[in-house]
């Protein structure tokens, strides 16, 4: 009799699956073999998974007849429940026993299988999670910082508004059309006044300056005129004396 384990540990919510062997020696033969399965601890139930006809799903397994030549071999397995907290491994014990008169020790045999923790759900961590972008070591929690109260701290950010009405409107205002045969004179009527005071503004002040040196001119050949005149009726009338 031989039990060998599948593999030497399994998280919890997995099996621990086991290859129980059942062979005799000496050239001999056995028959109504049965090979019984228990486990440590109890709360864990050992099944048949494979090889036993009639005992799949139990922990027994009637197997017939057994010889050196042609060995029986069986598959076994113990659930361990997600729950199972205070279960650290398991023990799967076969052992096989025959319909005899004769008085003899039932073979057996046993193998333990370590149980571990259960394996973190896809995109989480166990026990917590840690910052983006920073990996934690595996089986290590990150610890929270505090966490600021913001309920009296007004922002500072100030919001992106319309500023549409910081400027003024601008609209473009109506043309009016000109009327067919008098757009041509009503032109021309509208420039010239523009055109004349434009006149009257540069050349105004140039005329006064011509104005009023003319004046003086005239006054100081007036003033000439006189003087020569009363010199000369000043000296007739001392020439007549």
């Amino acid at each position: 009799m031989s039990v060998q384990r599948s593999q030497s540990s399994v998280p919890r919510g997995q099996s621990a699956a086991y290859i129980v062997q059942v062979s005799v020696k000496n050239d001999g033969s056995a028959a109504a073999v049965t090979v019984a399965l228990t486990s440590q601890p109890s709360s864990q139930k050992p099944v048949f998974t494979g090889g036993c006809a009639n005992g799949n799903g139990t922990a027994s397994c009637r197997v017939g007849a057994v010889s050196d030549k042609q060995p029986v071999t069986l598959h076994a397995q113990i659930p361990v429940a997600d729950d199972a907290s205070s279960v650290t491994s398991v023990r799967l014990t076969a052992t096989a026993s025959v319909t005899t008169t004769a008085k003899w020790t039932p073979p057996s045999a046993a193998e333990t299988v370590a149980v571990t923790a259960a394996a973190a759900a896809p995109g989480g961590s166990p026990g917590g999670s840690s910052p983006e972008g920073v990996p934690s070591a595996p089986g290590t929690t990150l610890p929270l910082g505090p966490v600021p109260n913001l309920n009296s701290v007004s922002s500072s950010l100030i919001g992106a508004g319309n500023a549409s009405g910081l400027f003024p409107a601008i609209n473009p205002g109506a043309t009016p059309s000109p009327s067919p045969g008098n757009g041509a004179s009503d032109g021309r009527r509208n420039a010239e006044p523009a055109r004349s005071s434009a006149a009257i503004a540069f050349v105004k002040p140039g005329l006064t300056g011509q104005v009023a040196g003319l004046i003086a001119l005239l006054v100081a050949v007036l003033l000439t005129v006189t003087r020569l005149s009363l010199r000369r009726r000043f000296r007739s009338r001392k020439q007549g004396s």
